[in-house]
């Protein structure tokens, strides 16, 4: 009896607040996909920007909060993650709780509007639809800025639309508040502000109250926005008023090979381009050290110029642009959704798409038009999501760039279906259906045309992010069969071969990586990974000659790139050709400063001429390196390379050697102390555990040495070199 009771209060709750009922759909449907998602090898496998956010946010836990350099990226979202982080520890469904809590809040306000612009029923409608809307619920899962960047603007337009019911001046100052928030998670807003301010000043009267509306608004929003302003200039003298990124995205969607579709700029950086490409490219063509703002303004003026060059292919790509922001096909940036989508089945029977919603705000129009339905909210809704598309057109279109938009679009089409389901009580209201229905098919049919011929069912670049995931994991067979599924899809796909490639070097399979990494070359002769990589296999061949060859290579197309100095450095030792070494070391100093592993290779490399003390000085420096700043670190973008080039790991390198050099110099002591630090840094390094015994044994600290070596003999029973020196200690 006491369940029945609580069961029908709990059915009153519902009927009185329908909203409970359309949260509650929206969180069993979340619950499904996260159970769903947790069993795939995609929950661990953070891409590019996800994985820059993860690794930034990490560092923000660690302490690090103001970080080091100007902000690349605008840092609300990171520092909010930092701060879960910091509470939980390091936990992507804690992350991903979260994002689900903020499509939610998105949820109630997508309800929120349509009840106010239509009626309570549109409302549920509305809501119900963005609840179970499958590109929304994925981006709240992914460690990404624009599930917050949406419901930031969501809340800012319904606060300005309650602002004018209430007339009072705290709520103007809250929703530039919220407006400085979204401009901190992403920029992009700043653009929209005068739509804002057109509303004030259109429906406050007098004008004067308008005008003290709109600055108590603006002022509002200096206020978020002014910490993150002064921070960048206390900690770069560079007064950046957000992040500097915002000049080279304009340029990825405005020169010579823009697509309007993808992240990628001319050769030789292409799609995996990276922070310091693009300031070298700025410096080098300027002559001179520039500030993060000045690279940035850099590469607006290289788009700007091109878009003054070629007025023409600017037109064409402008409306490709717009086309995509209007069509069903959901455009992949990190991750392959397609891919992603078809393996999940929380989404397989799940039959809204973006064809469907934008179909329906058209036939919805169309009927407000016929109805006379249409008043000021309405419209401002309407231009809000016409000058979001316009806006992101100049740069360039994916999935998650047109997603901030996407609940104004179903509030717009949630008036259709209401009208719908009331149009049943009357035939005269009925018969206006058939014409907005008619456009509304239309709308369907443009939506889901294709006139740019993209790739709609290719699944390479899902099989190349699963591929590289399984790399990570030193998975090599699971990684070569998806490669090889990624080239007989796609025999030009980028990077396949040379990871391909790599696998086989890793398996000690001279003849086949060197097929591969040249048919990189074939396919992409201006990838200088490819010559690196080949200059490793003739490096490690003994082919002197011919490693320096590509390595050099490699350095005419990337100056500056560390990987090709390192090899130079190497042959060069191997060869014994000093001056060489030395001359290459200080170009290396000079173009590639921020590696720290130019400065342990050095050290390795006088260490191995027994040129001690200049060793020791390498090695220091590598040792005492400071890490890359957090925020403009190129290693968080991918997983892969932060493995191989963690500043730990070479931190922990750089220690073992001190410790062997200094054990050589007779330096006993300062040999035991950088052992220590060695194993502190890295526990697995087993030559640091041989050190450290030694020089115990040495200092005549033999119960030291033999605590050292049972702990060393435990972690690494099958070492013969830790068997033999268990013997003579016995």
């Amino acid at each position: 009896m006491i369940i029945f009771i609580r069961m029908v209060r709990i059915f009153k709750i519902f009927k009185k607040h329908p909203v409970l009922i359309v949260l509650s759909i929206g969180l069993a449907y979340r619950l499904i996909f996260l159970l769903n998602y947790i069993s795939t090898p995609d929950w661990d496998q953070l891409l590019v920007d996800s994985l820059f956010h993860d690794r930034w946010a990490m560092a923000i836990a660690s302490g690090n909060i103001l970080g080091e350099d100007v902000f690349f990226r605008a840092p609300f979202y990171i520092y909010i993650l930092g701060f879960i982080y910091s509470i939980v520890g390091h936990s992507l469904l804690a992350a991903r709780i979260f994002g689900h809590l903020v499509g939610l809040v998105s949820v109630l306000l997508t309800f929120s509007i349509a009840s106010r612009l239509f009626t309570r029923r549109a409302g549920i409608i509305a809501g119900l639809i963005l609840a179970v809307y499958p590109i929304a619920i994925y981006f709240e899962s992914e460690l990404l800025v624009d599930n917050l960047f949406t419901m930031l603007t969501l809340l800012s337009i319904w606060l300005l639309f309650i602002s004018g019911d209430r007339k009072e001046d705290r709520l103007y100052f809250l929703t530039g508040i919220v407006i400085g928030l979204a401009a901190i998670t992403r920029p992009l807003i700043l653009a929209l502000v005068p739509l804002y301010m057109i509303w004030i000043l259109l429906s406050i009267k007098p004008i004067q109250t308008s005008l003290k509306r709109n600055v108590i608004l603006l002022l509002a929003m200096f206020l978020v926005i002014l910490p993150v302003t002064v921070r960048n200039y206390l900690i770069a003298d560079d007064p950046v008023l957000i992040s500097s990124s915002g000049g080279i995205n304009f340029y990825i969607g405005n020169n010579s090979g823009a697509d309007g579709l993808s992240a990628s700029i001319p050769p030789p950086y292409g799609r995996n381009w990276e922070i310091k490409d693009i300031r070298f490219t700025a410096e080098n063509e300027t002559g001179r050290e520039l500030k993060a703002s000045e690279i940035s303004n850099f590469w607006y003026k290289k788009g700007f110029d091109w878009i003054a060059e070629n007025p023409g292919k600017f037109g064409g790509l402008y409306i490709k642009k717009l086309y995509h922001c209007i069509n069903g096909f959901e455009v992949s940036n990190n991750r392959d959704l397609s891919f992603f989508m078809s393996e999940l089945a929380a989404f397989k029977i799940n039959p809204v798409n973006f064809s469907i919603i934008f179909a329906l705000a058209v036939f919805s129009l169309f009927l407000m038009i016929q109805c006379n339905a249409l008043n000021k909210e309405k419209i401002y809704v309407l231009a809000f999501v016409i000058c979001y598309f316009a806006l992101i057109s100049v740069f360039f279109i994916n999935a998650r760039f047109r997603l901030p938009v996407i609940p104004f679009i179903i509030v717009l089409g949630s008036y259709g279906i209401d009208y719908f389901l009331s149009a049943f009580n009357s035939a005269k209201t009925f018969k206006k259906l058939v014409p907005a229905i008619l456009i509304g098919c239309g709308a369907f049919a443009l939506s889901a045309t294709n006139i740019y011929n993209l790739d709609k069912s290719g699944t390479a670049g899902g099989n190349f992010n699963r591929a590289n995931y399984y790399l990570y994991q030193d998975d090599f067979d699971k990684a070569a069969d998806y490669y090889h599924r990624v080239l007989r899809e796609d025999p030009f796909f980028a990077d396949a071969s040379l990871n391909l490639g790599v696998i086989h070097l890793r398996r000690g399979l001279a003849d086949s990586a060197e097929y591969y990494f040249r048919q990189e070359i074939n396919n992409f002769p201006e990838n200088p990974r490819a010559y690196s990589n080949l200059a490793s296999l003739y490096l490690l061949e003994k082919d002197y000659d011919r490693a320096e060859e590509m390595a050099q290579k490699a350095l005419s197309i990337k100056p500056y790139f560390a990987d090709a100095f390192i090899i130079l450095m190497r042959v060069y030792h191997a060869v014994d050709n000093k001056p060489a070494f030395e001359d290459i070391l200080g170009r290396a100093v000079e173009l590639a400063p921020e590696d720290s592993r130019i400065y342990l290779n050095a050290g390795l490399v006088y260490s191995g001429w027994k040129e001690y003390n200049q060793s020791i000085e390498m090695l220091t420096m590598a040792l005492e390196y400071r890490d890359r700043p957090a925020e403009t670190n190129d290693l968080n973008f991918n997983y892969i390379r932060s493995k191989q080039n963690s500043p730990r790991a070479i931190k922990a390198q750089a220690a073992y050697q001190l410790g062997y050099i200094y054990g050589i110099l007779d330096r006993i002591p300062e040999s035991i102390d950088m052992s220590n630090r060695a194993i502190s840094l890295d526990s697995g390094l087993v030559e640091a555990y041989i050190n450290l015994i030694n020089a115990y044994s040495i200092s005549g600290r033999s119960g030291s040495a033999r605590e050292i070596l049972n702990i060393a003999t435990a972690k690494f029973p099958e070492n013969d070199l830790l068997q033999l020196i268990q013997d003579k200690l016995r």
